[in-house]
């Protein structure tokens, strides 16, 4: 039944003119066309996804968790790559992870994301770029870290990916991650191949529409913060971002999340995101820039897990 040696997955929403071009590039692939498949995804794009000679599986709304689960369960191939509707490949991308489950029998393989290269030329792009690349690899192989994980260019075998349970489908953010840890946790590798590169063609090309974005993340992070809380990273998410525990912490983080709070107000974000864009214009080199790109960016952050908080705060 599983004769084909990949299937590419490729979730989507109302980005028919993108999918288009990353579909394109899944199709110039250096392999047979009968060695993979492409599996697009529709989670109830208006107008519906179309796009010719591939198949395309149409949902409503199921958001991208169950999306990739479904496009898996329609898949033939032994391998499963998923990537995300705003990435550029090269003709070698399918191949390269395929040979990584060659060379690993049990892993997860992720790929390299990179930025738009004339987007990484420009103040922001720099920041951005500087801050993606923290955590990411020097080399190429198995990685430590337990939850090492980006679904927007990954692989795995698709028997291990149903035997994992796909992805939790509750989660809508940091389930690439869940994942990775339930899969570790039965001695799963994690690998990482700088080769299998995916240009990340995005629409978060400014501070505002980038702190939109992690606002929104660390909104629907805090589901998997209460499944995983004693992960490292989560437990850094709620200790910076937490309520106030006068006496219970450090006087310094106490502080802090009264500046956060402060800095949260609409008219201080307002005052504070003009003050960046003069910098942009007159000083785009400046440190005092990448600080206020750092402020704006954590102050977002700790609005939107701060609201979860909240929110699941007066449901319980």
């Amino acid at each position: 039944m599983f004769s084909l040696l990949a299937s590419v997955v490729v979730p989507t929403y109302n980005r028919q003119n993108q999918i288009l071009k990353t579909v394109e590039a899944l199709r110039r692939q250096n392999l047979p066309k009968d060695a993979y498949e492409i599996i697009v995804v529709d989670d109830g794009s208006i107008p519906p996804v179309q796009i010719e000679n591939v198949e395309v599986v149409r949902l409503e709304n199921v958001e991208r968790s169950a999306a990739r689960n479904a496009g898996a369960e329609k898949s033939c191939g032994k391998i499963l790559i998923f990537v995300d509707d705003d990435m550029m490949v090269g003709a070698d991308f399918v191949q390269s992870h395929i040979d990584a489950h060659r060379e690993w029998a049990n892993a997860i393989a992720i790929g390299q994301i990179s930025l738009q290269e004339d987007f990484v030329k420009t103040s922001f792009g720099r920041f951005r770029h500087n801050l993606e690349m923290t955590n990411v690899p020097s080399a190429r192989g198995v990685v430590e870290s337990k939850n090492f994980c980006a679904a927007g260019n990954m692989s795995i075998r698709r028997e291990r990916f149903f035997t994992l349970g796909g992805f939790d489908k509750n989660l809508n953010s940091g389930e690439d991650q869940d994942l990775a840890i339930r899969h570790t946790s039965l001695n799963g590798e994690i690998v990482f191949l700088p080769e299998s590169v995916g240009v990340h063609y995005d629409t978060a090309l400014d501070i505002r529409s980038y702190c939109r974005r992690n606002e929104w993340g660390h909104f629907y992070v805090y589901k998997f913060c209460r499944k995983h809380p004693d992960l490292p990273d989560n437990i850094a998410r709620a200790t910076a971002n937490g309520f106030i525990q006068f006496g219970n912490e450090p006087l310094k983080l106490s502080v802090s999340k009264i500046i956060k709070s402060f800095l949260s107000l609409p008219p201080i974000v307002s005052l504070m995101f003009s003050f960046t864009r003069l910098l942009e214009r007159f000083a785009p080199n400046s440190y005092l820039l990448v600080r206020f790109y750092h402020l704006l960016l954590g102050t977002h952050i700790f609005r939107g897990f701060r609201r979860a908080l909240k929110q699941n705060s007066n449901v319980n």
